[in-house]
């Protein structure tokens, strides 16, 4: 049931190693489409499975990018400018992109835990 949890970290991927694809409009829109799909996906798993499953992990696509949205937004506003990547990036002046970056990734890990974890025993209540 480990795949779950992989698929679920399908944007947390892309966040990680090909950032520019959340921020393009075109590339946002396939994500979008492909997180709706895996939510819904989860969601039917997880009243078909009962309580035997993990699938509360495709949950959690949408979720972190909407996590990831409210970020940048926040970003964009303070900074007027978009985050960079920082990752083996130790120039100097990144630091909010750095703290963006650092904030972004435990919140989408977190998230993706607390979800699957809810969704799991849920699940196993019956519910």
């Amino acid at each position: 049931m480990d795949y779950f949890f992989f698929t679920g970290s399908f944007v947390f991927f892309i966040f990680l190693f090909k950032k520019e694809l959340l921020v393009d409009t075109e590339s946002f829109k396939i994500i979008l489409g492909i997180s709706v799909a895996l939510f819904l996906v989860g969601l039917a798993l997880h009243f078909t499975e009962a309580g035997r499953s993990m699938s509360g992990a495709l949950l959690g696509p949408l979720l972190t990018l909407g996590l990831f949205h409210v970020c940048r937004q926040f970003f964009l506003k303070y900074y007027n400018r978009e985050p960079k990547d920082t990752f083996l990036n130790f120039g100097k002046g990144l630091a909010a992109d750095r703290l963006f970056n650092i904030v972004y990734g435990v919140l989408a890990l977190f998230l993706l835990m607390f979800v699957t974890a809810v969704m799991l025993e849920l699940a196993k209540a019956g519910w």
